[in-house]
């Protein structure tokens, strides 16, 4: 009696094929990019590099909060992974001995673990909170909720203000995936005017 095998879906078919993996032999390394290009896990990195990037600056220097901040993002990727092998039940080490096969075996395979390899690197970790810092410095602050007594206030000797409640919106870019790149952004735009 065959078996069928059932995948989690964590993109559109749409986005595979952008994505061109679909040439990638081994399903479970499919499974993987698609789970790392999905909206839960791009949204937790991207707020996480935004979050701490303005704590990175131009100096060369390497402070050790830096390499604080490169284990916390190092234990929430393996947190992302745990999820991962609890969903398709599978071991660490089963899913590293895959991997290693698939490096050996599969070109288009090879390409996508060399760049989830090279993003746990601490060098491209730092470069990347450095490219983040340009960004997160000029995106609009998110706004939040603030409220604001309604009653006259006191500026200075003599000037009443009266204020009401606040309630701003968040504006701004919805974010860069993990693995994309602003030349890839700039192309998706195009496709969609066409």
């Amino acid at each position: 009696m065959p078996t069928t095998t059932t995948t989690t879906t964590y993109t559109s078919e749409k986005d595979v094929r952008a994505m061109d993996i679909g040439h990638i032999q081994d399903e479970m390394i499919r499974e993987l990019m698609l789970y790392i290009a999905g909206a839960d896990f791009q949204s937790t990195f991207e707020a996480f590099f935004l979050k701490h990037a303005l704590r990175f600056s131009d100096d060369d220097e390497h402070k050790l909060e830096y390499t604080d901040l490169f284990m916390q993002f190092q234990d929430l990727f393996e947190d992302f992974m745990k999820q991962f092998y609890d969903k398709h039940s599978i071991t660490e080490a089963e899913f590293g001995k895959r991997c290693r096969s698939a490096v050996k075996n599969d070109q288009k395979a090879s390409e996508y673990l060399e760049v989830v390899l090279a993003s746990m690197d601490y060098q491209a970790f730092f470069n990347l909170m450095k490219f983040m810092r340009r960004r997160a410095k000029a995106e609009p602050k998110p706004a939040a909720k603030r409220k604001i007594s309604s009653s006259p206030t006191k500026e200075s000797e003599g000037d009443e203000k009266r204020v009401d409640e606040v309630d701003e919106e968040a504006t701004g870019d919805e974010g860069k995936a993990f693995f994309q790149d602003d030349d890839d952004d700039e192309s998706a735009k195009e496709s969609k005017r066409k």
